[in-house]
């Protein structure tokens, strides 16, 4: 059965709404988080990104969801060994229920887990406008956006890439049928899990409207 997820982007939210998120997504159901480990955002809108390891021993304390980082780079960034005992830490935290999820280093043959960038609201142009500011980047063909050198970069390629393509690729919206399709995609493909992830405003109404609208048509 496929397991369904709340991604936290820590690049875009402060420690104490992290927390706030962390709980409203165990009430609204979902059963695991995938958390972001990088240095810099992806554009000056995000803000900034904490230290991950940091982040987890505070969500250790509000949940008893499983944490997995999307994704920690174990050489470069990282000595190896301060991986080890920084995965070995957040273990203990989460007693047993962290993942370490690994970027660069080759995988299975089998799709294990997909990411679907959803912005919740009343309002459709809104909630497209609000997606087309933060989430521009994934909208950039192929390996560009791992590829620029510096984030000046980024943003001069990021200009390139249009609302209508973003609205094409980010489920925007109020309707309850839009988000279970798009979702049950992955599950078609035979993801073994799905996390979403809200971008906009309204994070309180989006966990409502997965508790009550998405997460039981898709588990019924």
């Amino acid at each position: 059965m496929t397991e369904y997820g709340y991604f936290l982007p820590c690049e875009e939210h402060g420690p104490a709404e992290r927390v706030e998120q962390v709980r409203m997504a165990e009430r609204a159901g979902f059963t695991s988080l995938w958390i972001s480990d990088h240095y810099h955002p992806w554009n000056d809108d995000q803000g900034q990104s904490p230290f991950v390891r940091s982040a987890i021993g505070t969500l250790s304390q509000a949940v008893s969801l499983p944490v997995q980082t999307a994704v920690t780079c174990p050489t470069v960034r990282i000595h190896p060994a301060v991986v080890a005992q920084a995965a070995a830490t957040s273990a203990v935290q989460l007693g047993g229920r962290f993942r370490l999820g690994v970027g660069r280093s080759g995988g299975g043959t089998k799709p294990v887990a997909a990411g679907r960038k959803v912005c919740w609201g009343t309002d459709q142009d809104d909630a497209v406008r609000t997606a087309h500011r933060l989430w521009v980047n994934e909208q950039l063909p192929g390996e560009l956006a791992q590829i620029l050198p510096t984030p000046h970069h980024f943003e001069q390629a990021s200009e390139l890439v249009t609302p209508e393509r973003v609205e094409a690729n980010v489920t925007c919206g109020t309707d309850p049928d839009a988000h279970v399709e798009a979702v049950q995609e992955y599950v078609d493909a035979g993801f073994d899990s799905v996390y979403v992830n809200q971008i906009g405003a309204d994070q309180r109404g989006f966990f409502d409207f997965c508790r009550t609208e998405v997460l039981p048509r898709l588990r019924g």
